[in-house]
């Protein structure tokens, strides 16, 4: 039976997560308010609804940000010649994608795991990855974001270089895995410390080109062998959390699209819906191939046609 602190906390729960929707709701109501979009030309853009829905399954199953996803998608756009985006209108398309998807991947994680609840091992877990790493990502993505201030040409180079390193040794975790069972549920002093510079990387990494903190977060945790529970929904949030904070940044400088917000949003935030449910269908190691094979043929697809 339920006592009436349990019922009560409850009660907040379900109000944070329908306050979270009903933000994200308000704020695709702002990209039309605001963004003023062409209806003439949306027709244009309805192909970035399935870009949005395949990035956000991704992103919000594995841990992986969106943007291995929807960077590439642009740059192909451009490299081809259909879309003209620069790369920083690519970067800060891909912030405000995300910021969608990612929040509704992380409100339905938070679900699930309210809904069925892990060991208190696990919990303790996952609060302790999150508050050090969301800090930390956040801190560095605005400091890097308002001083380094990264010239967009030269990141898009060092994201075809991350995205290759980051595939490749994820791939070669799961060759000489040989799919055992993820059995570590503790985390030590080295995991805490590892995560601090991972937060501060990685927040760098993604004010650069708008994905970094969670992919690094979801690598380590994997390699480390925590289980799926453990290893994407601290991935999620924290990627979530990165984003939204780094998205003012684009919309000050002028740098979204909002024709494609107006198709990708809706798609996104079904895919973070659903990217749960895939994640535990797939299950770890299946979720960990896939995403590997997307970044490193992503990448090197991207890299061809720069010739």
């Amino acid at each position: 039976m339920a006592t009436p602190d349990s019922a009560r906390g409850a009660f907040v729960f379900r109000l944070a997560i329908i306050a979270g929707l009903c933000l994200l709701v308000c704020a695709y109501v702002a990209l039309w308010v605001l963004g003023q979009p062409d209806i003439t030309r949306l027709g244009d853009f309805w192909s970035f609804f399935g870009v949005g829905l395949l990035g956000a399954l991704i992103a919000n199953s594995t841990g992986v940000g969106g943007g291995v996803v929807f960077v590439p998608a642009f740059s192909m756009l451009r490299e081809t010649g259909v879309m003209d985006l620069s790369p920083s209108q690519t970067v800060g398309v891909s912030f405000a994608i995300q910021s969608f998807g990612m929040s509704v991947g992380s409100l339905t994680w938070l679900s699930r795991l309210r809904a069925v609840p892990d060991t208190p091992m696990a919990d303790m877990a996952r609060l302790r990855i999150v508050a050090i790493c969301a800090p930390l990502s956040i801190a560095a993505l605005i400091f890097t974001q308002l001083v380094i201030r990264p010239d967009p040409a030269f990141a898009f180079i060092l994201f075809k270089a991350f995205s290759i390193v980051l595939g490749l040794t994820l791939l070669a975790q799961l060759l000489f895995s040989q799919k055992k069972a993820d059995r570590q549920t503790q985390l030590t002093a080295t995991d805490l410390w590892a995560l601090a510079v991972i937060g501060l990387v990685g927040g760098v990494a993604t004010a650069m080109f708008s994905v970094g903190v969670g992919e690094l977060m979801a690598l380590y945790l994997f390699l480390r062998r925590y289980p799926l529970e453990v290893c994407v929904p601290p991935a999620v949030i924290v990627s979530a959390l990165s984003v939204i904070a780094g998205t003012p940044y684009h919309i000050g400088q002028g740098n979204l699209v909002f024709e494609i917000l107006i198709y990708a949003a809706p798609a996104v935030m079904l895919g973070g819906f659903l990217a749960r449910r895939l994640a535990h269908a797939l299950g770890a190691y299946l979720l960990k191939l896939c995403a590997a094979i997307w970044i490193v043929a992503s990448s090197l697809v991207l890299i061809a046609m720069s010739f």
